[in-house]
């Protein structure tokens, strides 16, 4: 009888590839890390001959220099947000260095980003975020004061807010890019199983963080949520969509009620709504792609053994996947129990 081959997971992508050795995923983590220091001291270097210009050799570049780390100016937020951002070249580079592919190729398992589900994920995450923000400014004590009276309508706040919705995106995808795709492949080239490439990366996500306990928990949380709907779909749109939202709703709400964009901690309220945004967001998510593929685990991919295809997000390449994922069901139920 003829064996079906094992339908590839999204963390096996590496391991997927012609020519792929234990040795190389790692090579892509220290090419990874060594590009985004390069391009840190390069982004730093830009941001001091900018002050210099802009303020003259006679100002003072203590204050200029506090400005880069205090999220609550604008050169602030401009050079935290940038800092992420360039761990997606340095990802998408180190990769080609070392597999002759862009990382882009590899957002899913169809290849690239399938721009139909980010765009519906993006909708459910506004969705999911907006209900929450409701009930946050409802439950919290002197929240619709604070969010009405703190709105200050200056030049700096309009320029942050400018900042924060055209860099947040690319922002989130970058922090996606680097902790869910190129971790989870890196692990998921060494360790079968999607729960070790889901989990062994969240550590360092949440090290990422300057937040209190329950802030850590919380940021914790997300990570193994968005991980999670990384394998189940499949891609990372899910986790792209949803992180972009709740960045936006994070600075931008903080920047208008005139919040500490550089606080550790947060309200209980907030936290609680943090928490069940994601939970209430993944169970959607999870219930929408059962409804259109028939699975509730993953989708058809790749088997190990193959070159990975870019392919479509077209309703003809859906119906060539949940016959695939009819194949794939009793396999990993079986991996699962």
């Amino acid at each position: 009888m003829r064996t079906q081959p094992h339908t590839l997971h999204y963390h096996r992508q590496f391991a997927a590839l012609p020519g792929n050795r234990w040795y190389k995923p790692l090579l892509v983590a220290v090419l990874a890390a060594v590009f985004y220091l390069i391009a840190i001291v390069v982004l730093f270097v830009g941001f001091f001959f900018w002050a210099l210009f802009a303020l003259g050799a006679d100002s003072d570049f203590n204050a200029w220099s506090d400005q880069l780390i205090d999220m609550n100016t604008t050169t602030g937020v401009l050079f935290g947000l940038i800092s992420v951002i360039l761990m997606w070249p340095a990802a998408e580079l180190a990769t080609l260095c070392i597999y002759r592919r862009l990382f882009s190729s590899m957002f899913s398992l169809r290849g690239g980003m399938r721009w139909g589900r980010l765009g519906r994920y993006l909708l459910v995450g506004a969705a999911v975020w907006v209900v929450c923000a409701i009930v946050m400014v409802i439950f919290s004590d002197g929240a619709m004061g604070n969010l009405t009276s703190g709105i200050v309508w200056n030049s700096q706040v309009l320029a942050m807010l400018i900042a924060i919705i055209l860099l947040v995106p690319f922002q989130a995808t970058a922090e996606e890019i680097v902790f869910r795709g190129l971790a989870m492949n890196i692990i998921g080239s060494w360790l079968r199983h999607p729960a070790w490439a889901v989990l062994i990366p969240v550590p360092m996500f949440v090290a990422g963080h300057l937040y209190d306990l329950p802030g850590l928990i919380d940021v914790g949380i997300f990570a193994v949520i968005v991980g999670t709907l990384t394998i189940i779909t499949g891609g990372l749109e899910a986790g792209i969509a949803f992180h972009i939202v709740n960045n936006v709703f994070a600075f931008g709400l903080g920047v208008l009620a005139g919040a500490d964009l550089n606080a550790t901690s947060a309200p209980t309220m907030k936290v609680v709504m943090s928490i069940a945004a994601p939970i209430v967001f993944g169970t959607v998510v999870v219930l929408d792609h059962r409804r259109r593929s028939g699975s509730s685990f993953r989708r058809g991919g790749p088997t190990d053994r193959e070159p990975i295809r870019p392919c479509g997000d077209s309703p003809e390449n859906e119906e060539t996947a949940v016959d695939s994922d009819v194949n794939a069901d009793t396999e990993m139920k079986a991996n699962l129990s």
